[in-house]
Order: C-alpha cells, then structure tokens, then sequence
C-alpha cells in the first residue's frame, strides 16, 4: 500500500520527467466558489484569449488565421527560430511585461486540469465537472521585436540561413507572427461540480483521500496579442518582409 508521502515522491517523479513540477493538496472541506472567467479577465487586460492554452504559442510562433463562413480558425505552423534567427537577434524579452492576476482565481476549461490529470493517471469523475479553477501563481508576458525580424530578413545573411520550409510559410495566404503571449508559468487547478463544490481525484499518484488541487509549473501561453501578418517579397534584388496590419481584431472572434 502506497502512503500520501509516498504518492507525492511519485508525482513528483513522473513530473519531473514530462517537464513538469506538481504537487497535491488535500482540501478539508467543501467550498462553493465561482470565480469570473479567465477568458474574460485576458480581454480587459488588453489580450486576445486562445482557445486553448498551448506551450507552442510563444512569440516568435507562426499561425495561420483563416475566416470562413464566419468562423476563424488558427492552426500553428512552426516558430520563426527554426528559420535561423535567433533569441537575441529576435531580441526576445522573457516577461517584458509584469505578471497579473497573481494570487487570484479564475474559471478556466475543464481540459486545463483534465490533461494533467491525465497524464498522472489519476481518476476523477468529469460527468460531475461543472468546470475548472485555476489560482495564477507566476505569470508574464513575453515578446520579440517584429522590427528585429524585418531586419533580419533584409539583411543579405538573412534569407539563405532560411530553410526552404520557411519559405513555404510565406509564399501562403494567411500567415501570421505571434509578437507577444501572455504567459502562466505556475497555478494551482481544481475541478469542480455545477454547485462549485471540489471534486476529488484519485488513482495513479494521487492519494485515495485526495480532494483539493493540483499545482502545475509549466509554461503555457493562453493569450497573444500583436499578432502581424507577414509577406514576403522574393523578387531580386532582395528579400523583403512587409507587415499588413494586426490579426487581433480578427482571432477575438475565435469561439472560445
């Protein structure tokens, strides 16, 4: 029989190998609690909420925003760095804008929590998941320079570093730089019922008597904003990247 130390050492070692860093918490009682939207609170700080949250999403990625029928859809392509550019020469800046929400809680999708969950083999009952709750505990925005990029590419060095692949990128319609994403690199998850009550979890490395949180450090992008679009200008004598505006306005029509 595996204790509750034991169940954390084991948590902690199966984290450890995904990346990861979690710890349970058992919760005591039964709270009902129903935090506002974390989509909501991205938008009224100036960013646009992805559908999902995705490690991918980073500045410096390349997506491809198409609008149909009144839908839009965002599909992630690569990142800008496997085209040769890199860090500094992107001037990429890890949190150049300050953590918010730090220390409150917001409603966020049940999948947030589920594919932790998930992947500690753990058990819980989603039939009864009226939705999730995530505490930020460390959170920033991080950007790269879209000036630094279209310099880069000016440049003579520039477009032979570039595989054919990224060349590719750019000879579609509909292909756009993420230039800044809104980090959350540590919260604590919870699922609870429709009345807000927790739900417990058990199974694989979580102690059967586990009922509270989840606490996952972990970077995961849930918001972008300057999102530029980008052409390329191939003819001689030289390679050109031209901006055509902003695709925020755009991607805050996604479905949430």
């Amino acid at each position: 029989m595996i204790d509750t130390a034991q169940a954390r050492r084991i948590a902690g070692i199966v984290l450890t190998g995904m990346g990861l860093a979690a710890a349970i918490s058992v919760a005591t009682a039964q709270t009902t609690f129903h935090p506002p939207p974390f989509k909501q609170f991205l938008e009224e700080n100036g960013w646009v909420s992805l559908p999902a949250p995705d490690k991918r999403m980073g500045p410096g990625s390349v997506i491809k925003v198409t609008k149909k029928d009144g839908s839009v859809n965002l599909q992630w392509l690569g990142d800008l760095r496997r085209c040769g550019i890199t860090d500094a020469e992107f001037r990429f800046v890890r949190g150049k804008y300050p953590g918010i929400g730090v220390g409150e809680s917001f409603g966020v999708q049940v999948s947030v929590p589920a594919s932790f969950i998930a992947k500690l083999r753990g058990t819980v009952d989603f039939e009864k998941a009226g939705g999730a709750i995530m505490q930020i505990e460390a959170s920033g925005g991080d950007a790269v320079d879209f000036n630094a990029w279209t310099t880069w590419i000016a440049k003579s060095a520039g477009a032979p570093r570039m595989p054919q692949l990224c060349y590719r990128f750019f000879t579609e319609d509909d292909i756009y730089l993420v230039s800044e994403a809104f980090r959350i690199s540590r919260a604590s998850f919870g699922l609870v019922d429709k009345n807000g009550a927790k739900l417990p979890v058990t199974g694989g490395a979580f102690a059967s008597s586990a009922s509270g949180t989840l606490s996952v450090i972990d970077d995961l992008y849930f918001g972008v904003r300057g999102v530029k679009q980008l052409t390329l200008d191939s003819s001689e004598p030289g390679l050109e990247s031209r901006s055509v505006g902003d695709a925020d306005s755009l991607l805050r029509l996604m479905e949430p």
